[in-house]
């Protein structure tokens, strides 16, 4: 029946088509059928949520996504806590860089990230920092708690942020934490208290080392030993239920050479 179908058609076109060239036109038009998929996978980005922190870097990997990953990609950048909490609520992101673990666990433990995707990609360190114009010679523990009593110290939010929170660990660790209090600046995230003492709006920070290289406007005053808080580790992981065409490429591009020079490029240190 299918053949006297396709006789039929022929006829009433004025031509003749052979089985053989009924196949070929059959494969051709499923090779055609397949073409809308992939240019929806060209035209979907890949969303990455990453913390504040990390936007140099993710923006190099970024730029390196259409040659080397064969999609396009986004960034979004915010405070871990704010991302995570977007992500568990199905806010549309493929892959979740967090600048501590507690957050990543956070979203892996309400089943938004896949457990064994999960990566350790870099670590921080924290640095205090101040104006360039206003930059103090600090040459111990004591003259850095002395100058940060004296000011408003610019942190990350030490209720969320993890930046803050890796700050109020080494400074309770300092037994400085009480003395602190109401000298406080608590921003929604690293780049913000960054941005707050750049301007000479708190003569007094505390930050990533990354971020201190990211503005010309401060200067570090003293490198904050790790001993005095848990190690800063930033993971990445894929969204469950949101792994699109060219989501793995990215995490690989992430995982290899290209993502570990451009993280490395920005300060951070990189496993090996």
């Amino acid at each position: 029946m299918f053949a006297d179908l396709h006789r039929g058609d022929a006829q009433t076109s004025g031509a003749v088509y052979s089985p053989l060239m009924l196949r070929f036109i059959f494969a051709v038009f499923c090779l055609f059928a397949m073409l809308p998929g992939r240019a929806l996978h060209a035209a979907e980005p890949v969303t990455i949520f990453a913390a504040a922190s990390t936007q140099q870097a993710v923006e190099a990997v970024i730029g390196a996504c259409p040659e080397q990953a064969e999609v396009t990609c986004r960034g979004v950048y915010a405070a871990s806590s704010t991302l995570a909490r977007q992500i568990k609520n199905g806010a549309p992101a493929d892959i979740f860089i967090s600048a501590n673990t507690t957050w990543m666990d956070y979203v892996t433990e309400s089943g938004a990230i896949m457990p064994n995707t999960r990566h350790i990609i870099a670590r921080n360190q924290l640095v205090a920092i101040a104006p360039r114009m206003r930059a103090p010679k600090i040459d111990s523990t004591a003259m850095l708690l002395d100058w940060l009593a004296a000011d408003r110290v610019a942190l990350g939010d030490p209720a969320h942020v993890p930046a803050g929170i890796y700050a109020a660990e080494a400074l309770t660790s300092m037994q400085a934490w009480d003395r602190l209090q109401g000298r406080i600046l608590a921003l929604p995230n690293v780049r913000a208290a960054l941005a707050v003492v750049a301007r000479g709006e708190a003569f007094a920070g505390i930050v990533y080392a990354t971020d201190a290289r990211v503005s010309d406007d401060v200067v570090v005053v003293y490198t904050i030993p790790d001993s005095l808080h848990v190690p800063i580790l930033y993971s990445m992981g894929q969204v469950a239920g949101r792994t699109t065409p060219g989501t793995e490429d990215v995490v690989a591009l992430f995982k290899g050479e290209t993502g570990r020079s451009a993280f490395r490029d920005a300060g951070f240190q990189v496993p090996k």
